[in-house]
């Protein structure tokens, strides 16, 4: 009797590399709202901290990308999961950019929906890349 495999132990390694990523992502926006804070208390220490942790949230936001993109293209290049992956993994990557300069050059009044609108995104793209196929 073949023994039989779960859907995650299943998943192709592309959906591997995007379940790493988005959960990298959400690593480095948890970094950025924990020096966010410090900043707030007028932690001056913290805005390189800050500044820099805003390349790895562009970084593990591309890398989700590139992955998702390939994971959609291989698998077809149609409707359904992957498609979903890639176009919230996107929107992800699309808002971190003038989130990030709205922190630098804009009123932080923009700066910090946008952070938290980033991080809605970013654990939506996290829940669709972890969550279990539904039955075929």
């Amino acid at each position: 009797m073949e023994p039989t495999t779960t859907p995650d132990t299943a998943a192709p390694p592309l959906l591997w590399v995007i379940r790493v990523a988005a959960l990298l992502q959400l690593a480095a926006i948890l970094w950025e709202g924990a020096t966010a804070g410090q900043l707030v208390t007028f932690n001056t220490t913290a805005l390189p901290l800050h500044y820099y942790g805003a390349f790895g949230v562009h970084l593990t936001g591309g890398l989700l990308l590139v992955a998702a993109v390939l994971y959609w293209y291989r698998s077809g290049a149609g409707r359904g999961r992957p498609l979903m992956i890639l176009l919230v993994g996107l929107v992800a990557f699309l808002v971190g950019f003038p989130q990030a300069a709205l922190g630098t050059y804009g009123p932080i009044q923009a700066h910090v929906p946008l952070a938290l609108a980033l991080s809605g995104v970013a654990a939506w793209a996290a829940v669709l890349a972890w969550r279990r196929p539904g039955p075929a």
